[in-house]
């Protein structure tokens, strides 16, 4: 994914990595950090016991405690 990134920004494309099936608090951060722009955890959100609110504002939070993705080289 980092290299596609790469690609991406040295091209200047305008073009998102959306990263759909398999999200969740375990690898979103990790995923982020490899150059997701978009994250789909449906799956994780709506399935999940402790309900979609609770569980969507504990992901965005992890994210944001996790910081902003590196730049490309």
């Amino acid at each position: 994914m980092a290299d596609v990134k790469e690609l991406l920004l040295d091209t200047g494309s305008a073009a998102l990595i959306e990263v759909d099936g398999g999200v969740s608090q375990t690898n979103a951060a990790a995923l982020v950090q490899a150059g997701a722009d978009v994250l789909v955890a449906g799956n994780f959100v709506f399935k999940s016991p402790g309900g979609p609110v609770a569980t969507l504002a504990a992901l965005r939070q992890l994210l944001r405690e996790a910081g902003p993705a590196p730049a490309a080289n």
